[in-house]
């Protein structure tokens, strides 16, 4: 199908709400979007989103309400350029306009600044991570590069998930949500209970998600998930914050053939995130140690395979043995840890810098990943530093630069200088940045291949190569550069950001087919996967995004578009961009009890990197209708209709097709 442009559609649509007298106000609980909004993850320094350093998208606590969003993954479409996809519907795929692939390891995902990036695949396992959406307060997306804070990964864009403080959760919460269809079996159930003790706050939270996936596959999952976070306050201007949850995920894998049967997969999740927060008149001063850990049991036994290594292999010998097998063995532990320590200080009224280090380790053990079952480690040193200095009242210049050092890469430095002009109720940003991305583990020690014992007369073992490491393979590196002008219109009701954008990209790291040499016995030859750092992309474009809310709480809008070109060495890696993808969402307020609310998406033509076939554009359409049953326990009753326009795909070929869910929630 082709696909279908909407060009005209979010401008236009941005035109007309800046030229409208007023609509409502919503203030998303009145503690983000006021006169002054402000940001921290871009440069780990509090700052109006107006003088924020590189563009930033805030998803706030209504927005993800009005969404009806039942999943983390789906959140994210909620800012501009973002794309979701489901490989199968329990292996969410998040990616920022292109480049996207089923292990996406050009982004750094953190939660309450904990990097949730798992070392053995690499990329975030947004299915199983062991957050609840109703503990979020709101989600601060970076989009564009970022090292210079956040070391590599943070590549194409960061996104820092920071939920809510213990003390703003009171007592017990209960919700319960079921889909009305048969086909969906979405069930999702949360409980929280908050409390505290003079200085001290803590909240308990325990959820429970399934989700039957799609009808023609078995893809159903299973997941449980239970945090406490609890703050202190030991002294004046002194905060502990300690944060511990855990998951356990259980998905059905497996297409049914004979390399891949109907399986099943258990992973758990465990973390541990501490911080100490220090505040004196001049200077802040932070520590912060984490811990993460994914262990992942999927192991299962092939189907006779026979006539799979004659086909593969041409070597029609195999058919004529007995029938063998052979043992797939997919477990892998990893762990992360971290310790960061950074300072902010001011040296004068106009100036500020924020300096620091982070010494991280990464441990996998995987012999899928390795052929061993050694423990593979990575120790990652950084030093950062970032200024801002306030020229005069109407210009401001932001600089920063990371150095990262890694016993298995090369000493890596990323920076970024912007430099903002302030005028009436605009602000005016020219950015240039700098990022890399490492190769992972895998990339550097990895090798993949299955062993198959032959029966007599070969009595023989066969190896099937899959994927070998590249010792000498070097980070990716991306240049960018971005005008952007931020805007508040009608005292405040409405913000609109805009951003001219182009990067590059170079020394891409892809997977080139190779060959092994033929069989000494078999006389049989195979191909695998080998990471190579191979040719450029460039991309460019332009951003919008807009919010409004005016002074009756009754309507809000917001919205986001995004159009990209790119030109790219490989037509798989240029295809992979949409040229356009936009979003309008928002809710109107019935009566004092009643809200709809809902989001329009569109996303044109593109293909996954890891996928040969093209998706074509679609259009999804998700609505809600809230009614509060009773005000003091904030009963509410909410029904959810999910992809109410026609049936599309988003990854592979499996369609996605109307869901209604119900869900009731209170506190007490």
């Amino acid at each position: 199908m082709p696909a279908r442009s909407h060009v005209p559609f979010i401008p236009a649509l941005l035109l007309l709400l800046n030229a409208l007298p007023g609509f409502a106000d919503y203030r998303a609980e009145d503690d983000f979007y006021g006169e002054a909004p402000i940001v921290l993850t871009v440069s780990r320094l509090d700052k109006p989103l107006a003088e924020s350093p590189a563009s930033v998208s805030v998803i706030d606590r209504q927005m993800i309400r009005d969404s009806g969003a039942t999943s983390l993954a789906e959140i994210l479409r909620l800012a501009p350029g973002f794309i979701v996809g489901y490989y199968y519907d329990n292996s969410p795929v998040v990616t920022y306009q292109g480049l996207g692939a089923r292990w996406m390891r050009r982004l750094q995902v953190l939660i309450d600044g904990r990097s949730v990036f798992i070392p053995s695949y690499g990329g975030i396992p947004w299915n199983n991570l062991p957050l609840l959406i109703e503990d979020i307060e709101r989600i601060e997306i970076t989009r564009g590069p970022n090292a210079v804070t956040y070391g590599a990964n943070a590549f194409l864009a960061t996104i820092n998930i920071i939920t809510r403080h213990s003390a703003e959760d009171l007592g017990h919460a209960l919700s319960g949500a079921t889909s009305l269809d048969s086909d969906s079996g979405i069930q999702r159930l949360y409980y929280r209970y908050g409390g505290n003790n003079e200085d001290l706050d803590w909240r308990f939270s325990l959820g429970h998600e399934e989700d039957a996936g799609y009808s023609d596959l078995r893809d159903s999952k299973r997941v449980n998930k239970i945090n406490l976070r609890m703050d202190y306050l030991s002294a004046y201007n002194r905060f502990w914050t300690l944060q511990l949850g855990f998951s356990d995920a259980l998905v059905n894998l497996g297409d049914g053939d004979v390399t891949d049967p109907f399986h099943e997969e258990l992973t758990d999740n465990g973390y541990f995130n501490g911080s100490w927060e220090a505040i004196d008149d001049q200077v802040t001063s932070r520590v912060r140690l984490t811990l993460t850990r994914q262990q992942v049991d999927d192991h299962y036994r092939t189907a006779p395979l026979n006539d799979f290594l004659a086909e593969l292999t041409g070597n029609p010998q195999f058919q004529l043995l007995p029938p063998f097998d052979t043992w797939v063995d997919l477990d892998r532990d990893s762990t992360r840890s971290e310790l960061e320590l950074y300072q902010n200080r001011w040296l004068s009224p106009d100036l500020q810098i924020n300096y620091g280090g982070n010494l991280r380790h990464d441990r996998v053990r995987s012999f899928y990943l390795f052929n061993d079952q050694e423990n593979h480690q990575q120790t990652t040193r950084r030093l950062f530093g970032s200024l801002e200095w306030r020229l005069n009242p109407d210009w401001l210049l932001d600089a920063g630069l990371m150095i990262e050092d890694s016993d298995k890469t090369d000493r890596e430095n990323s920076g970024r200088l912007s430099l903002i002009r302030l005028f009436d109720r605009h602000s005016l940003r020219l950015v240039a940045s700098k990022a890399n991305r490492n190769p992972i583990l895998w990339e550097v020690e990895g090798k993949t291949q299955f062993s198959v014992d032959l029966p007599p007369p070969v009595s023989q073992t066969f190896y099937l190569t899959r994927f070998r490491s590249n010792p000498d393979i070097t980070a990716e590196s991306i240049l960018s550069r971005e005008i952007g002008l931020y805007s508040r219109w009608m005292g405040d009701q409405m913000t609109t950001d805009v951003k001219l954008f182009s990067y590059r990209i170079d020394d891409q790291i892809v997977n080139l087919d190779m060959t092994v040499d033929p069989d000494p016995e078999t006389g049989t030859a195979q191909t695998y996967d080998f990471p190579v750092n191979q040719g450029a992309t460039k991309a460019q474009g332009i951003e919008l995004s807009f919010n409004y809310s005016a002074s009756d709480a009754r309507l809000r809008w917001f919205g986001g578009y995004s159009w990209v070109t790119a030109d790219s060495f490989s037509e798989e890696q240029e295809v992979s961009f949409p040229e356009h993808n936009g979003f309008v969402g928002g809710h109107y307020n019935l009566s004092d009890r009643q809200q709809i609310s809902g989001v329009w998406f569109h996303v044109g033509e593109f293909a996954w990197t890891d996928r040969r076939k093209h998706v074509p554009a679609y259009d999804k359409l998700d609505l809600r209708w809230s009614y509060q049953i009773e005000s003091e326990h904030a009963l509410r009753l909410e029904l959810i209709g999910k992809d109410l326009l026609k049936e599309y795909n988003d990854y592979i070929a499996n369609e996605h097709g109307p869901a209604w869910v119900l869900r009731l929630s209170g506190e007490f």
